[in-house]
């Protein structure tokens, strides 16, 4: 009968102020109108609760690295790969007809060449002279163009054949040559010069011989030095490197290279007017050198230098203080001149290059702050001279990486705008964004300055996308007498952000959590397009049989522009009466068993053995879902399964389909396999805790035995083994061999049913356990102490005790297990006739003994019945042999006692006294297996014979 639940509906919305949950209570739980309570917890001291629950916001500002720093390159022109050049160690400017000339003197290149630099190719002049001539250069290391009696002349410093040449610049002639190319320093004589300059129009040239540390000054037309700095007293060169003279004052700037220091000679009076650096000691201080390779008296009296050991240019005023410096380091100084235009030609790494500070845009690496921000203001630190060198600012910002290649750059206004200033308002434009870079376009009036960027600082406001704003509320449940049955509705209002940009930068989350355990069931994320969220809860597979949560808020944003806010919340559902379940393993018909019966093999289609049902019983359930999980285990075996029942409509659940059993013998099962795998006499156990109510609870257990084929027979009081059966005749009914019967160490009991077929009559006859010679019932063997009469009539009355029957009808019997045979009684109005329980085969011989296996305990002797099915049958002799083929005992005809009749179309003998188990020693045989050998002779001239076993058990 289909049972009948009483469910109760409605709708609770709890006011968190007071959270009672009675019938009485309002039907409505609201918290957020018009304002939040303090029963909100407040998790993480990150939210502002009012009418509204907000993030609270924060303060923030990101500046450079250490290594930032942007300034000017100062590379204006650099020296084309289409001209050859070895290595470069001096360079001169001229301007010829307003085209500027670059005249480069090629050590290695052993050349000097002149080259137009905006358009180098062809060369405008060149100088080297095959090896063996006088105009081979050797190792040329400095070249000075000057107009000498308004003839364009060069003069060449060729250290590597120790002398200084003049050259006619229109012929290539030498003019004039000092230094016989043999090293020394004598008359005629240099030791690898390193300059040349000459007093034009006077036939004077100043050379820095360098090998012999002096600077002298010769007499062209006699080659007579009319100066020497040895002859100044106390003033000692040390690789004197270059040489610049100054007519007006004639004084000579001498850099001295291996002491480190510039020096400012006097060749009248000798007197040392100005020098920079320590002499003989090196350094990179404001006062120090390290192994100068040039300096050039410039306009304004200062000096320019090359100080070649700390990588710098330098320009030095008349008090010794550097008052300029190129921004940049760079190694392999050589050479440097300044320009008309503030712009230096200069000689480093080997080549020639030409610097000045030009306007350049910079752009910073990408730079990350680690959330999405709201940009407040920009500062930052430069240097600048005011009216020459400048520095403005422009900003892209972007979500990603990708999208931040392909950003506009902007300035506070317009996209084409500059922050001209520190502390100005970041364009709004750039809100909600994470990645920024930064341009910088710094500008100069004068090649000689560039602006330096030392730092750039951008400040901003942020909600901390590092914590997380929650609340909670206190735990929801229902009265003691009712179970939820189903949570209904989840509803909640927010405040979405104006700007429609900003919506997806915030995240409301509301989460279903277990008032138990506090632990998420399910989340849900508000709507960044409406205001009002609501959710359905029936399907939530989570959420059935919870009795009892809480609901939690979280609040995470990641614009700091904007903020979550969440303003009303509301939950409802449906409940029930409660009620107490019950679970038990069951039949077919779901009546509680207390075993079960399994082979060791799977077969398929038995209704009664090798197949589990489990019924559970709870109304709370039903209510809620359509399947419930239950834990299987076997004691003995371990095996363990999970199992699901299915609601029925009918109530209740029920195993479908029921789970396969099977015996092992050894071994260790599968686990989650679909099939308990157990031992004989193993126990199953199931437990089922109702989700609803933990305080409801309850379990069942069954026992395995092994099944086994059992025989069942028909006998008389006597207990002998009938055939047929007369009227007026009581039945009998054994059962024996049926181990899987044996439920307890009591004396077990089982019953079958002897029918009439032609009749339809049926009598329940109980069978009773037979002990052993222990006194012990564990035998499977089952008889029947009163038996069934035989009363001739047409009229059927059922459970009388007495079979209503006639002469012809078949008495047979029901028994519900797994039997080898069932057998039949013919009823006869006379004496017995052929067994019609026996279906002899179609062999020309076939024969079977019985009881097999034979228990010498519980009968007298064993029977046999042979047949034939292609004539007259007579049996000769038995022969019986041992498992090991040795013959026990022969039984020939005289003693057989045969007994032989026709049976339809089968010639049969049969004979209830043919073996009485002994040998032919007369000795009782044990307990083993035999084979049976029966010779038959057919139609007086055919012999056959067949063998089969049969087990003797005492």
């Amino acid at each position: 009968m289909k049972k009948i639940k009483p469910i109760f509906v409605f709708t609770v919305v709890f006011i968190i102020a007071n959270l009672e949950f009675t019938q009485s209570r309002a039907q409505e739980w609201i918290d957020g109108i018009p304002d939040f309570t303090s029963l909100i917890e407040d998790s993480s001291q990150n939210v502002q609760a009012g009418s509204l629950i907000t993030l609270e916001p924060l303060d923030g500002s990101v500046s450079q690295d250490s290594n930032f720093q942007f300034i000017l390159f100062g590379l204006d022109w650099s020296w084309p790969d289409d001209v050859s050049m070895i290595s470069a160690e001096d360079i001169d400017y001229s301007n010829y007809f307003g085209t500027d000339l670059y005249l480069v003197t090629d050590a290695v290149g052993r050349r000097v060449v002149e080259i137009n630099p905006e358009n180098p190719l062809p060369e405008t002049w060149s100088f080297n002279g095959i090896l063996g001539s006088p105009g081979y250069l050797e190792k040329p290391v400095d070249s000075h163009q000057y107009y000498d009696n308004n003839i364009l002349k060069i003069l060449i410093t060729d250290q590597g054949r120790h002398r200084v040449i003049k050259v006619i610049r229109g012929n290539k002639a030498i003019e004039w040559q000092y230094g016989n190319e043999t090293e020394g320093n004598g008359f005629n004589q240099l030791s690898n010069p390193a300059d040349a300059v000459p007093i034009p129009n006077e036939g004077k040239v100043f050379i820095c011989d360098k090998g012999n540390d002096r600077v002298i000054l010769v007499n062209e037309s006699d080659s007579k030095i009319i100066w020497n700095t040895r002859d100044i007293s106390g003033f000692n060169l040390n690789k004197p490197v270059d040489i610049e003279y100054d007519s007006t004052t004639q004084d000579v700037l001498i850099t001295d290279q291996s002491n480190h220091r510039v020096v400012k000679v006097n060749i009248n009076n000798n007197a040392t007017t100005w020098h920079f650096g320590v002499n003989g000691e090196l350094g990179n201080s404001e006062t120090h050198l390290n192994l100068p390779t040039d300096a050039d008296l410039l306009k304004n009296g200062n000096v320019l230098i090359c100080d070649a050991g700390n990588n710098r240019i330098i320009e030095v005023n008349e008090t010794g203080e550097i008052v300029w410096e190129f921004s940049r380091k760079l190694e392999g100084l050589k050479d440097i001149d300044r320009l008309d235009d503030n712009k230096h030609l200069v000689i480093n790494g080997n080549l020639p290059s030409r610097l000045g500070y030009t306007n350049t845009d910079f752009v910073s690496e990408n730079i990350d702050i680690g959330m999405d921000v709201s940009f407040a203001s920009l500062d930052w630190l430069a240097d600048t001279s005011n009216y020459i060198t400048s520095v403005k600012l422009q900003l892209r910002t972007e979500n990603t990486l990708g999208d931040l290649e392909s950003a506009p750059w902007r300035g506070p206004t317009e996209l084409d705008s500059f922050y001209t200033r520190p502390g100005m308002v970041i364009n709004a434009a750039h809100n909600g964004h994470r990645f920024y870079q930064i341009k910088a376009k710094l500008t100069t009036n004068n090649p000689l300055y560039t602006p330096v960027l030392n730092d750039v600082i951008i400040n901003y406001k942020y909600f901390d996308t590092e914590k997380t704003g929650k609340i909670v509320t206190e735990t929801i449940h229902d009265s003691a007498n009712y179970i939820i049955t189903r949570w209904k509705t989840l509803k909640f209002n927010t405040k979405l952000p104006e700007n429609l940009a900003n919506r997806n930068k915030v995240e409301t989350k509301i989460t279903i959590l277990d008032a138990l355990t506090n632990q998420a069931i399910r989340s849900f994320t508000a709507s960044n397009v409406d205001t009002s969220n609501e959710v359905a809860l029936s399907n939530i597979e989570e959420l059935k049989q919870k009795q009892a949560v809480k609901v939690q808020a979280t609040f995470k944003t990641n614009n700091t522009s904007v903020s979550p806010a969440l303003n009303s919340l509301t939950l409802d559902w449906e409940r029930a009466l409660s009620t107490l379940s019950s679970i038990n393993f069951v039949d077919q018909d779901l009546n509680p068993v207390s075993y079960y019966r399994l082979t060791n093999t799977i077969q398929p289609g038995q209704q009664y053995i090798d197949r589990i049902l489990v019924f559970l019983d709870d109304a709370n359930l039903e209510q809620a879902q359509d399947e419930a999980t239950i834990y299987l285990k076997a004691a003995l075996s371990s095996d363990a399964e999970i199992i699901s029942l299915n609601r029925q409509t009918s109530g209740g659940f029920l195993l479908q389909p029921s789970i396969p059993g099977i015996i092992m013998t050894t071994g260790i099962p599968y686990l989650n396999n679909k099939i308990i795998e157990v031992f004989d006499r193993d126990t199953l156990t199931i437990s089922y805790v109702d989700p609803s109510n933990p305080n409801d609870q309850s379990s069942s257990r069954v026992l395995i035995i092994q099944d086994t084929k059992g025989i069942i027979q028909f006998k008389n009081q006597y207990g002998d083994t009938l055939n047929s059966v007369k009227i007026s005749d009581s039945v009998f009914v054994e059962v024996f061999g049926e181990n899987d019967r044996n439920i307890s160490s009591q004396q077990d009991t089982i019953s079958v049913v002897v029918y009439d077929k032609n009749n339809n009559d049926e009598e329940v006859l109980v069978l009773i356990e037979v002990e052993d010679s222990l006194n012990s019932f564990n035998t499977g063997h089952f008889v029947s102490t009163t038996g069934i009469p035989l009363e001739i009539s047409n009229i059927r009355t059922e459970g009388d005790n007495v079979l209503q029957t006639s002469a012809g009808n078949i008495i047979g019997v029901k028994y519900y297990d797994s039997i080898a045979e069932v057998p039949s009684l013919l009823v006869t109005s006379e004496g017995a006739i052929a067994d019609t329980t026996w279906k002899p085969g179609d062999d020309p011989l076939y024969f079977e003994v019985a009881p097999n296996p034979f228990y010498a305990s519980q009968h007298d002797l064993p029977k046999i019945r042979v047949s034939s099915s292609i004539g007259d049958l007579l049996v000769p002799k038995i022969e019986i042999y041992n498992l090991a083929g040795e013959k026990v005992n022969e039984i020939d005809a005289s003693l057989l006692n045969f007994n032989y009749y026709q049976f339809f179309d089968r010639h049969i003998g049969s004979s209830d006294n043919w073996w009485d188990l002994k040998n032919k020693n007369g000795t009782m045989v044990s307990s083993g297996t035999y084979f049976i050998k029966v010779y038959g002779i057919i139609d007086s001239d055919k012999e056959l014979t067949e063998i089969k076993k049969i087990v003797v058990i005492r």
